[in-house]
This record gives C-alpha cells, sequence and structure tokens, in this order.
C-alpha cells in the first residue's frame, strides 16, 4: 500500500473519530429520561443522524434503536475496511469473526434468559457478511435451531459437542471461550502471515492486552459472583496467546477477596493506563485501559492496521455507552450510577 492510501485512510478513520460523542454529550445524554428523548438527540447528532434521520423517536423501541447505533458502527468499519487494496486485506476481514462469535453468544443468553424479545438487538443488517443464516438465527428458539443456523459454517462443529434440549444445560462459558479462542486463534494466524518486525509486535499487543484484560475480568467476575473454584475459571481462560504468567494468574485466582484483583492490576504493569480513580466496576477498569491505549494509537500511529484497530476498539465503547445508558433508563438507574459505567 502506498504512503498516499495509508495517509487517506488514516485521514478518513480521523474524520470519522472526530464525529464521536464527546464528553459534554454524555453529560447530556446522562441527563435524558426517555428511550425517545436519546433517539431526539442522537438524531441530531453528526455521528447518527443518517442511520436515525427515517426513526419516529416517541414509537422506537430500545432494540430497534440499539440495533440501528451497532449498524452505524459496523457500516463505518465496513466503509474504513473497503478503502483498503492490500495483501493483508484478510486481517481487516477479522471483525467479521468478532461479530459472528457476539451474535452466537447472544443467542445462547436468550435461550437461557428466556427473554426472547432480547432478539430484537440481533445485527440483521450483517446478513451479507456472513454465512451464517441470519433468517433462521432470528427464529431460533433452542439449540437444536441454532445449529441449523450455522450449518454451513464453521461454527456448528464448535457448537455441536455443547448441544441440549435443556436451556438450563447450556455451557455458556465453555461455549464463550471456544469461539474467543477460534478467534484469537486466527487473529495471531493472520498477524504472523502479514506483518513483522515492530509492526508485528504493536498488532500483537493490541491483541495480547484484549486477551489480558478479559481474563483477568473473568478471574474477578468468576469469583465474586459465581464462587468458581480455580479449574473451572483457568478452564475457561484463554492463554495461549497471553503474556501473562501462570504463577501470575495463580495468585489472582487464589485472592481471597476478588476486590483485591484491582488492587493487585494497580501494581502492575496496567498501572501506567490508569489513574487514581476508584474503579467500582472490573469492565469500567478493562474498558478505560483499552481505551486510552486505542485514544494513544488514533492519535500517533502511522500504520493503518494500528489505527484501523483502535478505530474498531473506540467504536465499541462509544456503542457499549450509548447502550449502558439507555439500559440505564430503562431500569431506573441513578445518573451517578449509569456515568460510572461511562468510558469517555
Amino acid at each position: 500500500m502506498s504512503t498516499w492510501a495509508n495517509n487517506a485512510i488514516i485521514a478518513k478513520a480521523k474524520a470519522m473519530y472526530g464525529n464521536f460523542l464527546k464528553p459534554d454529550d454524555y453529560e447530556k445524554l446522562i441527563k435524558l429520561n426517555t428511550v425517545p428523548d436519546i433517539a431526539i438527540f442522537l438524531k441530531k447528532h453528526p455521528n447518527y443522524e443518517a442511520i436515525l434521520k427515517d426513526v419516529q423517536e416517541n414509537t422506537v423501541h430500545r432494540g430497534h434503536l440499539e440495533s440501528l447505533i451497532k449498524k452505524n458502527t459496523f457500516d463505518q468499519i465496513t466503509r474504513l475496511s473497503k478503502l483498503i487494496y492490500s495483501k493483508d486485506e484478510a486481517f481487516y476481514k477479522l471483525n467479521i469473526v468478532k461479530q459472528e462469535n457476539e451474535i452466537i453468544l447472544a443467542v445462547l443468553r436468550t435461550f437461557i434468559s428466556e427473554e426472547t424479545d432480547e432478539k430484537s438487538v440481533l445485527p440483521y443488517f450483517f446478513k451479507e457478511h456472513t454465512d451464517i443464516d441470519m433468517d433462521k438465527l432470528i427464529k431460533t428458539e433452542n439449540f437444536e435451531d441454532l445449529l441449523d443456523a450455522v450449518a454451513n459454517t464453521m461454527y456448528y462443529d464448535i457448537l455441536k459437542p455443547y448441544e441440549t434440549n435443556n436451556p438450563d444445560n447450556i455451557r455458556y462459558l465453555d461455549i464463550e471461550y471456544k469461539l474467543e479462542k477460534h478467534y484469537y486463534d486466527e487473529a495471531f494466524a493472520r498477524i504472523d502471515q502479514f506483518y513483522q518486525g515492530k509492526l508485528k509486535k504493536d498488532i500483537m499487543s493490541i491483541f495480547q492486552t484484549a486477551i489480558e484484560l478479559k481474563n483477568i475480568t473473568k478471574i474477578y467476575r468468576l469469583k465474586k459472583f459465581y464462587h468458581a473454584d480455580p479449574i473451572t475459571i483457568k478452564n475457561v481462560l484463554i492463554r495461549e496467546h497471553s503474556r501473562i504468567s501462570e504463577k501470575r494468574i495463580d495468585e489472582m485466582i487464589a485472592l481471597k477477596n476478588p476486590d483485591d484483583i484491582l488492587k493487585y492490576l494497580a501494581k502492575s504493569e496496567y498501572a501506567q493506563y490508569t489513574n487514581d480513580q476508584d474503579y467500582i466496576y472490573i469492565e469500567y477498569y478493562a474498558g478505560r485501559i483499552q481505551y486510552d491505549l486505542a485514544k494513544k494509537f488514533m492519535y500517533f500511529a502511522q500504520e493503518v492496521p494500528k489505527v484501523y484497530e483502535a478505530f474498531i476498539t473506540l467504536s465499541e465503547i462509544e456503542v457499549d455507552n450509548i447502550t449502558n445508558i439507555i439500559e440505564g433508563i430503562r431500569y431506573q438507574i441513578s445518573e451517578n450510577e449509569i456515568k460510572q459505567m461511562l468510558i469517555y
């Protein structure tokens, strides 16, 4: 790829990022009282006015609004990736694998929770980008239906061993682990195929950081909310590509108080990416680190793969922020509690 093409793609990514929500926007959003209020606000924002122009604010359903916001983000990432014509094109298609994982897990959660209306937020617009049969997926009612929807994909072999007719017996954590492992194995294989030197090391570091923070979050949540034993915890951690040693993993798992994991992290290599804020949510801690790293790459990186991954991370965080605000309003959570979940 020429230097001119490189610069054009990076400039496009930065221009799109410039339209993202600002701190002042979030301050206004958390003071709103209804989903229609959020829709009205976002319709006037440059990042969402096009995708929401035909939305009827007073009748919009929460799930429909969330789906459109996700579609907007996916469309932006797709437009960016279509500007890239180079031998490493396969690297930029990793986001498809990630989206497929998230869709499958979302469907499994509807089986477990029996909240079938949650299917309304499934990204049907993704249909043209995947071999998963989205028409069938939207209508799934059980594990057998799910297998039918993924029958012509690699996901069939991943999911088949876990098939069950009883939602209570769905091994969600094991399936999540298998899907995540597949994604990261693909990521590192493509990085190894297309890159070398410092660029390869930097891109690997982006994915290694994501793995490590996911692992830390899993350790915390499994200890705090499920009182899981060490073997159960270790079996669902992605360890193949992590830089954290087995010894340090064991030390975190052995901590009697899960909240001490945050103190443990404050003394780790991740301390440089955090401030003195008292983090209440482990997800916030992990997300904040990824956010700060992504912003650094967005502002200073000169290589397309690094800027592209930074754009994806920052996009996902914005979607999570808006979703948290919508859910916060839905469940009548206080402004302060909603704010504590937002990363900006």
